[in-house]
């Protein structure tokens, strides 16, 4: 085998897995923890060597074969079966903490994107929204330390990357690991967790562009033998690239870890967040003919409409707008092991979110006379028509998830094996309204008026919707070891979903025409061999499928949207490498997807039905250490997505068409030097590359390709202490980062270019 292992690594060439650790808090069946009491080993019989003073803080480190490997890492979104990367079948990619602090991401968000074919964008409605293998969304699920907090495009805030400890992402549908909505992929924000080796404190200070402030304090400390606890704080403010967006958040985190005996731990956690998301909603698209003087590279229509120059960076939003939340998420973890082949783990959890909207959302050029604002004044033509439209959301959640991890043998051969359940409780009310005018008012293209929100005809009394989701599932995993390298990985889940979803009218009364209850029964699977051509060379393959709630807003749909389970499938291959002494770390993956009976987002407070989506692609990715002085990473990703018979209205057509704001290529370079001529100097730079995408369903408005520029230095200061400069989008290159279909009259611009510098002390 050994020569076809060397092809395949010269085919493969250079890579990029974003972490050199692994095995996570809740799975300490495969870490080296020791007793507090008796300093004796615990888990199961293979153990690997301790990590490094260093990085045994991190309780998601591993260490293989005697050294570092990235592939070994064991993290938790992979499944409860304690698998390697290497031998998971499926793509799986960790973003650590220390490199989420080195490249400057200040929001789990960045630190997704710097994974193969993963990119975000999203508006102040739905913030925080990811895209990945031609999925986006609600068919994204999103974790924040394995929970589900419900719909992502309802409840996704930003999260502060200071109080994470890794980001990590598994690709392809995985409701048979998590229930529902993950068709694209899954995206699990890990928080940190306290150790037992001595006390440890992070700071974080950082100034730049736009005002723009981000600031942590956190620290870890043993308080006995058997008790440790870890408190962070961040805090992120900023008056916004386009001022008036005035984005700010304090994420506040804090872990009590209790370990009496090598067999049994207790981490109850609490996580309280509040924000004000930016309330940029978009730079409005014109009429060129009427216009003229267009920004260019930014975009094409084949209807005529682009953005003017004297609009970019333009705030068109009411200056008392509202978009902020407070969440409140206490968890309790526990594991308890009892015997070197039988492990019990249990977690439970409580969500408490208000969030809070009221905002000038929807913009239109009003190319001709005629149209009216609320007040019966006419607009007159060459204005930005402007609508107002109020969320306020409040939803309680509790959920356990109990699951045992059973080893045994059959007929000779290894297995292992997790039998579990979880079940939680969703009450979700949503009240809204609007105008009852098409145009609330109007403003300036150029220089648009400061004007409050104000109240109109038919804002209130507001319609109110409360949804109540009940699930219940069971699930099962399995790994059989055949052969010492050839393992068969499955897994199978039932759940029982039961849905109430109310709509009220202005009035009051009860809307039984749009409202509804539906009880569902739908069961996943997955099943892959992963073969080890050697010992750190390995090929997979796996088939899995979803069946869940349709893609788009669960807590949007009414009577006659929603008759069936929405069901996708997918299947992949690969091969994952860790070669030249793990200084080469490689993985190549082929996929393809098809989604069918799925709901999208055609409008702020709509949906329409998709018959159909496909999707595929190959993601690569690569990471070299030249020496101990040069490291390079980067990965690349192909994505071919779209609709089969699909009509998001009468009189649009969009079967065949790309879904809308899918990259056809993505790719993303990063090079480090450290230690500059035995320097404390480090020196980075960094390339983004996001080709055309498409920015309507009916695909007439194409958003331009764009390739972005970082740079930093780091300075280390003190041995502890290293203070770093940094330059965003160095070319200040004008892109647009998202077009939400939802907002057809308007795109969301990127970020230009920004300066930083910041000081990060580790004690």
């Amino acid at each position: 085998m050994r020569p076809l292992s060397y092809a395949l690594t010269a085919l493969l060439g250079l890579n990029s897995v974003s972490v050199a650790y692994a095995a996570s808090p809740d799975d300490w069946r495969s870490s080296q923890a020791t007793s507090p009491k008796k300093g004796r080993k615990s888990g199961a019989k293979d153990h690997k060597p301790q990590p490094s003073a260093q990085h045994a803080r991190s309780p998601e480190y591993i260490t293989a074969y005697g050294r570092t490997s990235p592939l070994q890492a064991v993290p938790v979104v992979g499944g409860k079966l304690g698998l390697s990367i290497q031998h998971t079948p499926g793509t799986i990619n960790v973003v650590s903490h220390d490199v989420m602090m080195q490249r400057g991401y200040a929001q789990a968000e960045a630190a997704a994107d710097s994974a193969p074919g993963v990119s975000s964008g999203g508006s102040p409605g739905a913030p925080a929204q990811l895209m990945m293998r031609g999925f986006s969304g609600n068919q994204i699920l999103v974790l924040h330390d394995g929970q589900y907090f419900g719909p992502t495009t309802m409840v996704n805030r930003p999260q502060n990357s200071f109080n994470l400890e890794s980001v990590q992402v598994l690709k392809g549908p995985s409701s048979v690991l998590y229930g529902q909505g993950a068709v694209g992929g899954t995206v699990d924000m890990r928080s940190r967790t306290p150790t037992f080796d001595g006390p440890h404190a992070n700071a974080l200070i950082s100034y730049g562009s736009f005002n723009t402030w981000n600031a942590g304090v956190g620290g870890s400390v043993p308080i006995t033998r058997t008790l440790a606890l870890r408190t962070d704080f961040s805090r992120t403010s900023s008056d916004g690239f386009v001022k008036g967006a005035d984005p700010h958040s304090d994420d506040f985190t804090t872990t009590l870890l209790w370990k009496p005996t090598s067999k049994f731990t207790a981490r109850l956690s609490m996580d309280y967040l509040t924000d004000r998301l930016s309330t940029y909603y978009g730079t409005p698209l014109v009429d060129l003919a009427q216009t003229g003087g267009r920004v260019g590279g930014l975009l094409g229509s084949s209807k005529g409409l682009g953005i003017t120059r004297a609009s970019p960076w333009r705030y068109y939003n009411v200056r008392d707008s509202k978009a902020g939340s407070v969440n409140a998420t206490p968890t309790l973890h526990l594991d308890w092991r009892v015997n070197n082949h039988v492990l019990f783990h249990n977690s439970s959890y409580v969500i408490y979110s208000k969030r809070r909207w009221n905002n000038a959302e929807s913009l239109s050029y009003i190319s001709s006379p005629g149209n009216i604002d609320a007040a019966g004044n006419a607009i007159a033509p060459g204005s930005i028509g402007r609508d107002r439209f109020y969320v306020y959301q409040n939803q309680h959640q509790v959920g356990d998830t109990l699951h045992g991890q059973f080893d045994f043998s059959i007929f000779g051969m290894k297995n292992r094996f997790v039998l579990g359940g979880d079940a939680y409780y969703l009450r979700f009310i949503r009240n809204r309204g609007f105008p009852s005018a098409n145009y609330a008012d109007s403003v300036s293209l150029v220089s648009p008026e400061a004007t409050p929100l104000g109240s109109f005809a038919g804002e209130y009394p507001f319609m109110k919707s409360p949804t109540t989701m009940v699930q219940a599932g069971l699930f099962l995993e399995d790994v059989l070891t055949i052969r010492d390298n050839l393992r068969l990985v499955g897994g199978f889940r039932y759940d029982w979903l039961s849905l109430d979803r109310q709509n009220y009218r202005q009035n009051g009364q009860f809307n039984a025409a749009t409202s509804f209850k539906g009880h569902y029964n739908p069961d996943n699977f997955r099943i892959g061999p992963v073969f080890d051509l050697t010992k750190n060379v390995s090929l997979y393959g796996v088939y899995t499928t979803g069946e869940d709630p349709p893609g788009s807003n669960l807590f949007l749909t009414n009577r006659g949207q929603f008759a069936k389970l929405s069901h996708s499938r997918q299947g992949e291959i690969g091969v994952k490498a860790s070669l030249l002494d793990g200084r080469l770390t490689t993985t190549l993956s082929l996929y393809d997807i098809r989604r069918t009976r799925m709901l999208v987002s055609t409008g702020p407070d709509t949906v329409a039905t998709a018959g159909v989506q496909k999707s595929r692609g190959v993601e690569w990715q690569g990471d070299f250490a030249f020496d101990r002085h040069w490291s390079l990473s980067g990965n690349v990703a192909y994505t071919y997505s779209r609709y089969g018979s699909f009509h998001p209205s009468a009189s649009v057509d969009a079967s065949g068409n790309q879904v809308p704001n899918v990259p056809a290529v993505t790719a993303n370079l990063w090079a480090i030097w450290s230690r500059v001529a035995d320097l404390p100097l480090d020196l980075g730079a960094g390339m983004r590359y996001v080709s055309a995408r498409k920015g309507d369903y009916a695909n007439t408005l194409s958003l331009k390709n764009y390739a972005l520029v970082n740079v930093f230095v780091g300075w280390h200061a003190y041995k502890n202490i290293t203070v770093y400069g940094r330059i965003d989008n160095i070319g200040n290159k004008h892109f647009i980062q998202w077009a939400d279909t939802g907002y057809a009259g308007q795109v969301m611009l990127g970020a230009p270019r920004s300066f930083s510098i910041s000081a990060q002390a580790d004690f």
